[in-house]
């Protein structure tokens, strides 16, 4: 049985990546039009339709890390996967300031969606380092019940 530190990241977590799916998904035409404003794409002759998946395929891969992340640290007990979410969410935070300074442009829901998101991340980030979650991952102890 898991322990209750990784079962609280494990809800708090996937509510995270639930968020950003969601925030991702709102964004998208911003992450088209800073694309199809970028130079290199007009020489590269991108079509509208070929931007379009390119968000889409950056926006499924972010999700697909983030979810794979998650099953191997909640549900294989991967200590390795566990520091590659740290150093992944402490980049995402080296990001913030630069978020918070388009508050003025606009983009106030969307920055308060990524602060929480940020937030949730480092809360459940936190269940990690708990003793009872230490002791499971450091043993690798795997899970078959869920």
């Amino acid at each position: 049985m898991r322990p209750a530190s990784i079962l609280t990241f494990d809800r708090l977590y996937l509510v995270a990546v639930g968020l950003g799916l969601v925030n991702s998904i709102m964004a998208k035409d911003h992450y088209l039009a800073m694309l199809a404003a970028d130079p290199n794409m007009a020489k590269l002759k991108v079509t509208e339709a070929m931007l379009q998946g390119a968000v889409w395929a950056m926006i499924g891969f972010s999700v697909l890390i983030g979810l794979l992340l998650w099953y191997l640290i909640a549900h294989r007990a991967s200590n390795m996967a566990k520091w590659v979410l740290v150093v992944i969410t402490l980049f995402g935070l080296m990001s913030v300031p630069a978020s918070l300074r388009q508050l003025g442009q606009g983009g106030g829901l969307g920055i308060m969606v990524t602060l929480a998101i940020e937030a949730l991340r480092v809360v459940a980030i936190s269940f990690l380092f708990r003793a009872d979650a230490r002791a499971w991952l450091e043993g690798g102890k795997r899970d078959a019940q869920g």
